[in-house]
């Protein structure tokens, strides 16, 4: 792979809707085998996923310190970990959904460790944090999109995903999976961003990254409604 050219297609410089297809379902689906993808831990060390899908199921999160949707989802997931210690829980750092001039699109690895490093900070995330690479070699199976979870089996068996992380409906979903009953897999609702929390987290990118994101939010609400996913 030209890892320039892969760059500049995967990580953007400045955020669009465009850049987020709802209608095309990429990525590795529920029922499929999961990737056994190479990623960094925050002292820089590499792993697998695979080293991280041991003896119980695996909730799969991705997430940046820019991505709104990831915030907010942060203290609900805690609480979930917390509930559900039958589950192991990871994160998946991948690229920023929301750069700006405070916090740019990743150009190295290091670059993307460190930022993974503030945002455990910044959201107190006290699940292990894993980072993808630059160019999103690990991303890029599992669907590109900046906040989606998986529910991974021991086996290697997607047994749930969705494009979008809601930790309420999450709560029966890792419910059963804790108790080893079989679950549908579905599309969870999108919620919304809309708050002060959310400004405070595009602010992490900078003023160019609020403002990209209140030009772009029009249509990128007319996206969401057009899939049924708000």
């Amino acid at each position: 792979m030209n890892t320039t050219t892969a760059i500049n297609e995967y990580g953007y410089r400045r955020f669009t809707p465009e850049e987020y297809d709802f209608t095309v379902d990429q990525g590795l689906q529920a029922g499929e085998t999961f990737e056994d993808v190479t990623l960094h831990t925050l002292t820089g060390q590499q792993v697998s996923l695979s080293d991280y899908l041991q003896d119980k199921p695996l909730v799969l999160e991705t997430g940046s310190m820019t991505c709104p949707m990831y915030a907010q989802s942060v203290p609900p997931m805690m609480s979930l970990m917390e509930k559900y210690p039958q589950l192991d829980h990871l994160l998946m750092y991948v690229r920023e959904a929301h750069p700006g001039e405070r916090q740019p699109q990743h150009q190295t690895r290091e670059e993307k460790v460190e930022a993974a490093k503030r945002t455990q900070s910044r959201y107190d995330d006290r699940r292990p944090i894993v980072v993808d690479d630059v160019d999103g070699a690990a991303h890029r199976h599992y669907g590109t999109m900046p906040n989606s979870i998986f529910v991974i089996d021991p086996d290697g068996t997607i047994l749930f995903r969705s494009i979008w992380n809601n930790a309420e409906e999450m709560d029966d979903i890792l419910g059963a999976v804790a108790d080893g009953q079989p679950v549908q897999s579905r599309e969870l609702k999108a919620v919304p961003p809309f708050s002060l929390g959310a400004v405070r987290t595009l602010l992490m990118g900078g003023i160019v990254a609020v403002w990209d994101f209140v030009r772009g939010l029009p249509r990128l609400v007319g996206n969401h409604k057009r899939v049924g996913n708000m």
